[in-house]
Parts: C-alpha cells; structure tokens; sequence
C-alpha cells in the first residue's frame, strides 16, 4: 500500500501556468537584453521570471504526502520529513496544511493538503479529511 497526495489539481494548473509566464517574461527579457543591452529595468525583469518559475514549482508542484505501510512522508517546497508510523499520534486538518502530531509532541505540517476555513465552519468533507482519516487508518493498523 503507497499512497500518494498532492497539491490539488486546479492547484498544480495555476502553478504550471504561472510557470510558463514567468518563462515568456524570462525570454521576453533576454531577447531585450540581446538587442538593448542590460540595464536595470531588464535585470529586474529576468529576476522577477526567475521568481515566477522557481515559486510555483515549489509551491504546486513538489509537496506532497506519501503514506506506506510504515511510515508518512510529508514532502513541502523546502524540507522532506519522514515519520514513522508507530510515532503518529494525531493527523489534523486546517488552513494551514496536514498537522501530523507526534508521540513526542512534535508537529509537521503538511502543505499539499488544506482545508479552507469555509469547510471547517460548515463541516464540509475535504480532501485534508481523507487524508487524515488514511493515516489515522494505516496508524491503528
């Protein structure tokens, strides 16, 4: 059993598009710089298309969590932990991501999956839901 959860669908198409605008400004920019010459407008240009790129990669598309028989990799644009199993307590939805407590009291916080305020006033049943539910499952087991 592996499963695997990302940044939601609509979630990775904003970021892919974001990441070709950024991609367009970059060689918007460099073309500029080919027939004008550097100056600081266009610097500034070619640093905000590298932002545009860098960003949403990490933001859309590298977080993620992974649950297998014995552990749950959380995986956020920056950082990779891995906790066992037999080490979760509690796996909590928010806002804010996934908040898988520990037995010792640590907590990590997973970005790929969230659930907005809205849902939680109203009790709708998210993705975040799921997700808990399933660690909660492969933990008990």
């Amino acid at each position: 059993m592996r499963q695997t959860w990302r940044v939601s669908l609509a979630g990775r198409i904003f970021g892919i598009v974001f990441i070709a605008f950024g991609l367009w400004v970059i060689v918007r920019a460099g073309i500029a710089v080919a027939r004008d010459g550097l100056d600081l407008a266009l610097s500034y240009a070619l640093v905000f298309g590298l932002a545009a790129v860098l960003l949403p990669a990490l933001l859309a598309l590298r977080p993620a969590v992974t649950l297998t028989e014995t552990d749950v990799e959380v995986r956020n644009p920056l950082r990779t932990q891995r906790l066992p199993l037999a080490d979760v307590a509690d796996a909590k939805t928010g806002y804010g991501g996934l908040r898988i407590e520990t037995r010792d009291g640590r907590a990590v916080t997973a970005w790929a999956v969230q659930k907005s305020n809205l849902a939680n006033w109203t009790g709708r049943r998210t993705r975040a839901d799921d997700v808990a539910d399933a660690i909660a499952g492969a933990r008990v087991s």
